[in-house]
């Protein structure tokens, strides 16, 4: 009897926490190295669904929003470039689509002013490398 509650709580404990685990933010991130950055940038929930990358761009307004817009649109090119307001240290991000992924991008003019950079060049046709300089010029504390 006692072996039968304990198997019990312990079976409803590990269901619970697989169907809670994405929304407590813990999806994993398939990490294809040679694969190309967009399988690396997708994200994938405990149900094995395809979860969203970046927070619905429409809880937002003006330039924040079209930023979470681009970047919902565009996770791979954001994953190649680096953020320089400070995030990776201060929260652990690795790379600019990690500002999309929570709220901090909707407060940080750094990220929303990176963002609508690599869009401007993006749709000019730009290379990654020339977009990932020009934000470095742009944007590091070093200038």
């Amino acid at each position: 009897m006692r072996r039968t509650i304990i198997l019990g709580s312990s079976f409803a404990a590990i269901t619970a926490l697989a169907y809670l685990w994405p929304m407590l933010g813990g999806s994993s991130v398939n990490s294809a190295r040679g694969a190309g950055r967009a399988e690396a940038a997708e994200t994938v929930a405990a149900d094995g669904t395809q979860g969203r990358l970046t927070l619905d761009p429409n809880q937002f307004v003006g330039p924040v929003k079209e930023a979470y817009k681009f970047a919902e649109q565009n996770p791979a090119l954001l994953a190649e470039l680096h953020c320089y307001c400070g995030c990776d240290k201060a929260e652990g991000h690795q790379n600019l689509l990690d500002c999309y992924r929570g709220m901090h991008g909707s407060s940080c003019e750094i990220c929303t002013g990176e963002a609508l950079l690599a869009k401007r060049m993006s749709e000019q046709g730009s290379p990654v490398d020339q977009i990932r300089d020009a934000i470095r010029r742009n944007f590091a504390q070093d200038n």
